[in-house]
């Protein structure tokens, strides 16, 4: 380096420490924490874990100091963390960072969730409780699976048919295309009247009231037919609504509608104090957060015990606010439309089945889960309906917040810090 360039040099380093020492002790960490994070953002989720090391040590020096975090390090923070896709770390950082008291709405409403009913408990006051349950509605079914195909194949019929009769005279097939309009006709048809029956029958009756003194007398007569009285059900949807929301599944495109059910997700967690704040929860993850918080998947760090602060979800409560998690999607999905579509009810079974599954093969899963498992279906029911009521109960309790977080995460919020900074209100 010649000379010209090393007096370069140390002016600049000269210029850099005369405005870093003229930070404030505050503002001096704050630089410092967001810098370290920002560093581990850059450097992708292969070395995150141990990165996190030298920030989680930060945040324990400004803790001793009672020097107060800033929005802009605990953001970065929680994205640096949030690259781990560690539970243990995530509860390490959350409760640093409360202990800080830079967030104070993490984990505010798991007080608020009425536990599942006990009947043995009805001399304490759960009669209440019960009888909330008996009037609960049932998980809905989603087989979106049989939905789809069906709507594929319905398709690829029609889409046939139609071929058939614009090709026709090229290849031939001009006798095929009377058996191609009756089948073309005949499934339009169907598919109109069965889903379609109410809407057919309003606007029928509404016409011909309309021109009521144009029309014959045995005209007027005439009753428009029942829906009972139709042939194979047809009117209720039961014999194509397979095909019409297999449909909607396969040409809707609704970002709103996804970014409503992530937000439920990621308030749903962070209120109920779970260190995961993935936007569409799934049960894999959810059993892995359980075994987790009970020990069954440890850490190899020196530096710190990342099991220390997570509490353990292995009873009944815990097994509540994870199914809550799984089930605020649904929640948010069913109190603003008809079907389902962005959400997936059965991740909340499944994450029961895989706890199950885990504590027949692990004695520690059995032994800490005993007790706090559903013993049959008919309990594991009682799970399921009691966690979607609770779920819709603490969204729409706390509307305003989760529609602000829909709205930040459709304008482009789109990691876990952003989410936070909206639930903390910063």
């Amino acid at each position: 380096m010649e000379r010209g360039e090393m007096i370069l040099a140390s002016e600049s380093d000269r210029l850099l420490n005369v405005a870093f020492s003229s930070l404030n002790p505050r503002d001096k960490y704050e630089t410092v924490l967001t810098g370290l994070c920002a560093k581990i953002i850059d450097g992708g989720a292969a070395n995150a874990k141990e990165g996190m090391v030298d920030p989680m040590r930060l945040m324990e020096e400004m803790n001793s100091g009672r020097i107060a975090a800033g929005p802009r390090g605990v953001i970065g923070l929680i994205d640096a963390t949030a690259l781990t896709s560690d539970a243990g770390i995530m509860s390490n950082v959350l409760s640093l960072v409360i202990k800080n008291g830079a967030i104070l709405r993490y984990g505010s409403l798991q007080r608020n969730i009425n536990q599942f009913p006990r009947s043995t408990s009805f001399a304490f006051g759960m009669n209440n409780q019960e009888q909330r349950l008996e009037s609960l509605p049932p998980v809905p079914d989603d087989d979106r699976a049989t939905e789809v195909s069906q709507a594929v194949i319905f398709s690829a019929v029609v889409a046939s048919s139609i071929g058939v009769n614009v090709f026709s005279g090229l290849f031939g097939l001009e006798d095929l295309t009377f058996w191609t309009n009756l089948l073309l006709g005949v499934a339009i048809t169907t598919v109109v009247v069965d889903n379609f029956f109410d809407a057919i029958v309003m606007g029928g009756s509404a016409v011909a009231k309309m021109n009521e003194d144009k029309l014959p007398d045995s005209a007027k007569k005439l009753n428009a037919p029942k829906k009972e009285e139709m042939p194979l059900g047809i009117g209720t949807g039961s014999v194509t609504g397979t095909v019409v929301r297999g449909m909607n599944r396969l040409l809707s495109d609704n970002t709103e509608r996804d970014c409503q059910c992530e937000a439920a997700a990621v308030f749903a967690a962070y209120s109920l104090g779970l260190p995961c704040f993935a936007f569409q929860p799934n049960a894999l993850e959810g059993a892995a957060l359980v075994l987790e918080s009970m020990g069954e998947n440890s850490n190899d760090n020196d530096e710190f015990n990342l099991q220390s602060t997570m509490d353990s979800l292995a009873s009944d409560a815990g097994l509540l606010k994870v199914l809550i998690w799984l089930m605020a999607p649904v929640a948010m999905e069913l109190s603003k439309y008809p079907q389902l579509m962005s959400s997936e009810p059965r991740e909340a079974r499944g994450f029961l089945q895989r706890l199950a599954d885990k504590s027949k093969n692990a004695q520690l899963a059995q032994s800490a889960l005993e007790g706090a498992l559903p013993v049959d279906d008919e309990q594991t029911d009682v799970y399921l309906r009691w966690a979607l009521a609770e779920a819709d109960l603490l969204l729409r309790s706390n509307a305003k917040t989760v529609d602000a977080l829909s709205e930040a995460l459709a304008g482009g919020a789109a990691t876990v810090g952003d989410c936070v900074a909206v639930l903390e209100e910063w």
